[in-house]
């Protein structure tokens, strides 16, 4: 007879730090800014659900790891903004996302932290694609302190609530 999973204390840490992080930015709402949806918990939940390891240690390096590709992915796509806006035309654009994926993954080797290399591409394309504009700077600048805050959540969260241990399997069912 097929029973039903249990939920571990991975899910529990994971939906304290997810709701930690929307509580954290809540107030934040009422800023200027906030209504239009440039103040959000959504990149720090997503760090705080991808930092969530099965212990502290796994966390506080799947948490490094996360903000060096966010850092060094942010950075490229800065330095790429000024050349997009110039240029204006979608081929360009695409050039140039071709070319920060290629920089920003060699950073990523260069530092040894291949584990930095997909979120470091995802955030320049979030960079160079998400906003025209001046306000890709400033959005650029939030999206990184956004997910800094969900891996500090995260670790924290980890830290705090019981379990983690060296004896947790990292399963999201409560199997031990």
């Amino acid at each position: 007879m097929n029973r039903l999973p249990k939920v571990g204390m991975r899910t529990v840490k994971t939906a304290v730090a997810v709701a930690a992080c929307f509580f954290l930015f809540f107030p934040l709402r009422f800023l200027e800014g906030g209504a239009d949806g440039l103040l959000s918990p959504f990149y720090a939940c997503i760090a705080a659900v991808i930092c969530m390891q099965s212990s502290i240690e796994q966390s506080v390096r799947q948490g490094v790891s996360r903000v060096i590709g966010t850092l060094l992915g942010g950075v490229v796509g800065l330095l790429l903004l000024p050349l997009d806006d110039w240029l204006g035309q979608p081929a360009a654009t695409g050039l140039l996302l071709g070319l920060g994926v290629v920089g920003t993954i060699w950073l990523c080797n260069l530092l040894r932290r291949p584990a930095a290399c997909s979120i470091g591409c995802v955030v320049l394309c979030v960079v160079v694609l998400n906003h025209s504009g001046a306000d890709r700077y400033w959005y650029t600048i939030l999206r990184i302190g956004e997910t800094l805050v969900g891996v500090v959540v995260a670790v924290a969260v980890n830290h705090l609530l019981p379990g983690g241990g060296p004896e947790e399997t990292g399963e999201y069912d409560g199997k031990k």
